[in-house]
């Protein structure tokens, strides 16, 4: 029987950033466990060789691995170059680098708020002009840009952050308006507090059970939870959906932080 929808990705090539750790590591297996070939990007090369050779074992597709300064104009242009090089294509981008930096707007130093925007904001700018000028805009394709509930809210101690993010979300809709009569997709994912996400690992007992307590499921964010969001983004199981936003946090901003 002919399904209406496919999340079949066999065949696709996808890149995704920050893929040496966290949320990167879970959202490439995802993609590979769908038939996804990868080029794994960041900006540590044995822990994205780590990362490349589980990814293989367990699912038997491509991967390769790239670093990258994800700021620089010049070293995302060689390793959109290498992709290419290396598969002709670029069907999925999946733009998950990113770095938190707090402070108060009168503490934070220049050099903290100038990194994170940088990373958060212009290194996902970058990527995807890079990968439409080299593949998509002839061709078409999926952009996945991992925001944050952070996007949609205010906090006094990491203000940077709260910027980038909300930043990164507009871009997102830019960019899906600029695109979407050449085919494609530009939406985002905004995770919640995930376990494996920019949380610090050891992060006490009692701060994880008050973080807890602010989401209506009274849980984090477990390995998973972004994977069928980002498939139906990623898939031609999406057909209509354009410069939106997921939120995948529990409920967490329905009790407005």
């Amino acid at each position: 029987m002919e399904k209406t929808v496919c999340f079949d990705l066999t065949g696709k090539v996808a890149i995704v950033t920050g893929a040496s750790r966290g949320l990167g590591v879970e959202l490439a297996t995802s993609l590979a466990e769908y038939g996804a070939n990868l080029a794994l990007m960041a900006g540590n090369e044995e822990k994205l060789k780590k990362t490349a050779a589980a990814i293989v074992e367990k699912t038997g597709v491509r991967v390769i691995t790239v670093k990258v300064d994800i700021a620089s104009e010049a070293s995302v242009q060689n390793a959109v170059k290498t992709v290419m090089d290396a598969f002709g294509k670029i069907d999925i981008l999946v733009n998950n680098a990113g770095i938190i930096r707090y402070g108060r707007p009168e503490e934070i130093s220049l050099k903290d708020w100038c990194e994170c925007i940088d990373v958060d904001v212009t290194g996902t700018w970058l990527m995807s002009k890079e990968v439409v000028n080299a593949y998509m805009l002839a061709h078409g394709g999926r952009i996945v840009n991992i925001c944050s509930v952070n996007s949609f809210s205010a906090a006094p101690t990491a203000v940077v952050y709260h910027v980038s993010k909300a930043a990164e979300a507009a871009l997102t809709k830019s960019c899906a308006a600029a695109w979407a009569a050449n085919g494609i997709y530009v939406n985002g994912i905004a995770p919640g507090n995930m376990q494996n996400g920019e949380m610090a690992p050891d992060t006490p007992p009692a701060i994880l059970e008050s973080i807890r307590n602010k989401v209506p499921q009274r849980r984090l964010g477990r390995y998973g939870d972004l994977s069928g969001a980002l498939l139906f983004l990623a898939s031609d199981a999406n057909t209509y959906t354009q410069g939106s936003i997921i939120v995948c946090d529990g409920g967490l901003i329905l009790e407005g932080f």
